[in-house]
């Protein structure tokens, strides 16, 4: 999609991409209807771990990001900070159990 440049973090260029899609009609219309997707991608993660092919994981995996990321989207929440802070609360629990 013309505009949103492949160097962005992904997350970033994931919410950037559903705006672009958005704009033209092409997303849900619920945030609800986008968890259903999440769950969707989920059961086909699961799956494709139980065939141990790392390549359809891989692809599973990615599906699942960029889910998650139009769901934060229509949160208004960014699927890039809401990580960054996710991190930011796992080093922190970290540093107290060294």
């Amino acid at each position: 999609v013309a505009g949103v440049p492949r160097a962005l973090p992904a997350l970033l260029r994931a919410h950037r991409l559903g705006e672009k899609a958005a704009h033209v009609g092409f997303d849900w219309q619920r945030a609800a209807d986008v968890l259903a997707k999440v769950d969707e991608e989920l059961a086909e993660l699961r799956a494709a771990l139980a065939s141990g092919d790392r390549g359809a994981v891989a692809a599973e995996l990615g599906d699942t990001l960029q889910a998650l990321a139009s769901f934060g989207r229509h949160l208004e929440l960014h699927a890039e900070d809401a990580l960054q802070g996710a991190n930011d609360r796992f080093v922190r629990r970290f540093r107290r159990m060294e």
